[in-house]
């Protein structure tokens, strides 16, 4: 997301502080399974199983979700980080981004959501720095648990996550099954 429409998310929110304090958060974390296909010829498969989700395989695993008391519509924002410090050597990973989720039925203890996804992939190393759009979409189910504090959820979902021609990344799309709970605050 780029900084312009950060400025203007925290603006609307902080515009209205009767309205944030209306809202119901959320904060929890994703596990996920995921085979990740390259668009370059030759480039294969690789399947990444991770407990938590991590930005190593272009995921992020920490999320924070702000939405109305029945948390039937959500705006989600979702983090991973990496950052490697050795003998002066630095490697950072960084992958963040901003969800609308619907739930669909949500006076019901179990009921299907949608959502849709944008964000970016940050790379940094002694030799290199970049930053790549990413997208993607999912389809799942949540659970209501304890006395109404809180969701299980498990999603299918595709991201794509664009080439980066100074690394010679080429485009990725990444088929998975996610994992997740989210503690309603």
């Amino acid at each position: 997301m780029s900084r312009r429409a950060t400025v203007l998310l925290v603006a609307v929110l902080l515009s209205s502080p009767a309205r944030v304090q209306a809202m119901s958060w959320s904060l929890g974390s994703n596990l996920g399974f995921g085979v990740i296909h390259g668009a370059a010829s030759g480039s294969g498969t690789t399947t990444v199983t991770a407990w938590p989700a991590n930005v190593v395989s272009y995921q992020p695993a920490l999320r924070v979700g702000i939405g109305n008391s029945q948390h039937s519509r959500e705006v989600v924002v979702d983090s991973g980080l990496l950052l490697l410090d050795e003998a002066g050597s630095t490697l950072s990973l960084f992958a963040g981004t901003l969800s609308y989720q619907a739930t669909f039925r949500s006076s019901s203890t179990t009921a299907p959501f949608v959502n849709a996804t944008v964000g970016f992939y940050s790379e940094s190393a002694a030799t290199h720095t970049s930053t790549s759009p990413s997208y993607g979409a999912g389809v799942g189910c949540r659970h209501i648990v304890g006395d109404r504090h809180g969701s299980v959820r498990a999603e299918i979902r595709v991201d794509h996550l664009t080439g980066d021609p100074s690394s010679g990344r080429p485009d990725l799309t990444t088929f998975g099954v996610r994992f997740g709970f989210d503690l309603w605050l």
